[in-house]
């Protein structure tokens, strides 16, 4: 079947051409923590300064600025807590179009991504949330009472798989409300939507701000000081906006409320309440009940480029030279990798090629399903085989005296099927009182310590049941957080937390003449035993480290390192021999994103050497896949790990470092389809096969980790893998991404986007780097409105 991408090629370039001029950066030194953050800075800065593409490029070891000569430059920039100056080296770079790959790539693309963007801002039907986002069309594609669902378009243009350039077009959904904030909103209604982001209408320009708060004056208020003039708010959007001005701008009320915004930087802006629309996402309650309407299968997705194309890409004048974009999308290469054998308990293998001496064969289609048959199995069952240790279920009063019991022997029958090795599953049951303490964070925070503190614990596991908390949309729950970070520290326990609303919203009681029951009401009976059976090998058994299944060959790499750093939080993961060695830890971090050498170096020694004596050969292949983006300090905190490693031994002398950024999402994502032409030359366009992938260069590609034959809805999105460092091929690296993606431990039936190598960083960082208020818990107003210490 012939496979297609959403990269469209761009034609005209030919006479296309431009010339940039080489800046050395004074009073920038390039040993500090803050220096790459600070170049991104500059960047930025003089980009929107000059409205002008501007990047860096190296020399003699060190960045330089460059600018298109045309666009002047200011002698000094202003950073935190620093000014710093650009010095005219007297280079300049002469940049054609007619190839995409040599030294200059990167620089051609920053300028061929900004000026085919250009165009697209002076579109008056158009509107972008914020630089370097999709571009939406002003009216929405469908309506739902008071909220409209817009599709718009993420560019990014790229090197052509069949040479020269291309647009990766990307559809993306955004749902906004249709009405605005009330014009006379009021500070103690506006405490609620403290960090919403608001759609900004000014005038015929539309963007994104978050919400900060309601000001103490109202739009007709002097404010704004341009021109040698003192405008207010209302005066303001009338002097800026197109005449004739939008009827939302011509029906402002002069009394109406002013709310406050952060954009780039410290200083606060204003806007008039009554010209801003709430975004609803998935973090939002209509964000999510709508988020299915959002969900596109790749025939529309398809349609809907092509359509922009032909709206706005068709014509894009640069100055004397017309580009255009095809709406024929590049062919793909329709290479695919093979799905991996597994291997599970007692040795039993299930491929889908081959006929294993003990185990199961069966077609693609059925994969995932016999993956989840298998783990309750007799014949096959978990990969480990040890047994469990203390287990402790922690429930509220409320339910305890309800369904508790009820819950527990569901829970218990699921997990010993599961893995009945690991003896009877029998938690006991501590209970916290609900029933007189506030359903707050405060309140449910110090009632659940309280019963941890009065049980005589042991160490082990311990899942934990609480109500949900109202908590801001991207807010985290700060009652999980506490219990995840805590539980470990105070009471020796490796906690998972769920929530009371499924099982609540399932069971319901029944009188009977030997006594009240409870049951699961038969129309949710399925759906609960699905839930059941998640928390039984989300919660329960990965918990307690126990592998459901591994590959049965091995991978590339001899051994496969994970990282990601979230909110001060460091996490490594380490994967070896198929899965058979799975570890992953934490640490705490001064750097919220960047790790510093020594602390890089530090973490992958020490977790390296907690899995040593399981080697049974020294890994000379190390390959390493970065969660997002990757630091100089890094490369040079691993170099430096895999040195010590070698001199002591644990790794092979000769050991080959290869470091891979793995990017799980970005402004634009290549997509890869299969498609089908009809005798009467209709396409159709489908979602491709798991293991497809693509090649962009030497060093970048993309494979397909979801996609045919599970059924998810919408679709693909193929995982992005850069090469930063080593010699491993692009290839090879896409090989082992994909072979750990089959390691769906969590979701054995459907599968999993992310090589487990990332999945286990994400699973410790969302409990791990989860943040609370600490002082709110011991300094806050308790549930009697008194301070507690």
């Amino acid at each position: 079947m012939p496979t297609e991408t959403n990269i469209y090629p761009v034609s005209g370039l030919s006479k296309l051409s431009v010339q940039y001029s080489v800046y050395k950066i004074i009073g920038l030194p390039p040993g500090t923590s803050a220096y790459h953050g600070n170049i991104q800075m500059l960047i930025d800065r003089l980009s929107r300064l000059l409205k002008a593409p501007v990047t860096t490029i190296e020399r003699d070891g060190a960045r330089h600025i460059v600018i298109p000569t045309d666009a002047g430059i200011p002698p000094h920039v202003k950073l935190v807590a620093m000014v710093v100056t650009l010095k005219p080296t007297g280079e300049t770079i002469d940049l054609d179009f007619n190839t995409a790959n040599d030294e200059y790539t990167l620089l051609r693309q920053r300028f061929l991504q900004f000026s085919i963007q250009s165009p697209l801002h002076g579109r008056p039907m158009l509107w972008q949330p914020r630089a370097g986002q999709a571009f939406y069309a002003k009216t929405p594609n469908r309506s739902f009472e008071n909220i409209g669902l817009y599709h718009g378009v993420s560019l990014r243009v790229v090197p052509s798989p069949t040479g020269g350039w291309g647009l990766c077009i990307d559809v993306r959904s955004k749902f906004v409300q249709t009405r605005p904030l009330q014009q006379n909103l009021q500070p103690e209604d506006g405490k609620r939507l403290v960090g919403r982001t608001l759609v900004y209408r000014f005038g015929h320009q539309w963007f994104e701000i978050g919400f900060q708060g309601v000001a103490d004056f109202d739009i007709s208020h002097p404010l704004i000081a341009e021109d040698g003039r003192i405008f207010c708010l209302l005066e303001y959007a009338n002097f800026k906006s197109r005449k004739p001005v939008p009827d939302v701008v011509a029906n402002l009320d002069p009394a109406g409320s002013a709310i406050f915004y952060r954009t780039v930087g410290p200083e606060l802006k204003h806007a008039p309440a009554g010209l801003c629309y709430l975004v609803e996402d998935v973090h939002t309650r209509d964000g999510a009940r709508l988020q299915s309407h959002a969900i596109l299968e790749p025939e529309v997705r398809r349609q809907l480029t092509e359509k922009f194309i032909d709206d706005h890409l068709k014509r894009l004048q640069l100055g004397n030279v017309e580009l255009s974009v095809s709406r024929s999308a590049v062919p793909g290469k329709g290479k695919r990798f093979w799905i991996p054998s597994f291997e599970f308990g007692n040795k039993h293998i299930l491929a889908l090629s081959g006929k294993p001496a003990i185990g199961t064969r069966v077609r693609i289609e059925e994969l995932g399903k016999k993956r989840s048959e298998l783990l309750a199995d007799q014949r096959a069952g978990f990969h480990d085989r040890t047994l469990l240790g203390r287990q402790y279920l922690v429930l509220p009063a409320s339910v305890a005296n309800g369904f508790g019991d009820q819950f527990k022997a569901d829970l218990q029958k699921i997990v010993s099927g599961l893995y009945p090795q690991g003896g009877p599953y029998d938690p006991e049951i501590i209970t916290y009182d609900d029933l007189g303490a506030k359903r707050s964070f405060i309140g449910q925070a110090k009632v659940i310590k309280q019963a941890m503190s009065r049980a005589a614990l042991r160490p082990g596991n311990a899942l934990v049941m609480i109500h949900s908390l109202d908590h801001r949309a991207r807010m985290t729950d700060q009652l999980e957080a506490m219990i995840v970070k805590d539980f470990p520290v105070e009471f020796e326990l490796v906690a998972a937390v769920i929530h009371t609303d499924t099982a609540r919203g399932s069971y319901h009681c029944i009188e009977r003449r030997e006594g009240p029951i409870y049951q699961v009401e038969p129309k949710r009976k399925r759906r609960f035993e699905a839930y059941l059976r998640n928390v039984a090998l989300s919660k329960v058994l990965l918990s307690n480290r126990k592998i459901p299944f591994v590959l049965e060959g091995q991978t590339r790499a001899d051994m496969v390192i994970g990282i990601d750093v979230k909110q001060n939080t460091a996490a490594l993961s380490l994967i070896a021999q198929g899965g058979r060695i799975a570890h992953c830890k934490t640490w705490s971090s001064r750097q919220r994103e960047q790790l510093s050498a020594e602390q890089v170096a530090n973490y992958l020694v020490e977790l390296v050497k907690l899995e040593a004596a399981s080697f049974k050969t020294r890994p000379r292949r190390i390959v390493v896949h970065r969660d997002g983006r990757t630091f100089p300090t890094e490369i040079e905190g691993l170099q430096k790990a895999c040195a010590l490693l070698a001199q002591a031994a644990i790794i092979a002398a000769d050991f080959d470092l290869t470091i891979v950024e793995v990017k799980k999402s970005g402004p634009v994502t290549l997509r890869l389809f299969d498609t089908i032409v009809s005798p009467d030359h209709r396409r159709r366009t489908f979602n491709p096969r798991v293991g497809t992938w693509e090649a962009l260069s030497e060093s970048e590609g993309y494979v397909c980790t979801t996609g045919q034959p599970f059924g998810r809805r919408g679709t693909a999105r193929p995982l992005h893998a850069v090469r930063v460092w080593g010699t491993m091929t692009i290839e090879d690296c896409l090989s082992d991404i994909f072979d750990l993606s089959c390691l769906a431990w969590s979701s054995p039936e459907t599968g999993t986007r992310l090589p487990v190598s990332i999945k286990l960083c994400d699973r410790v960082l969302f409990e791990d780097a989860a943040d609370y208020d600490a002082d709110e818990l011991n300094f806050g107003l308790d549930d009697q409105g008194e301070v507690s210490a």
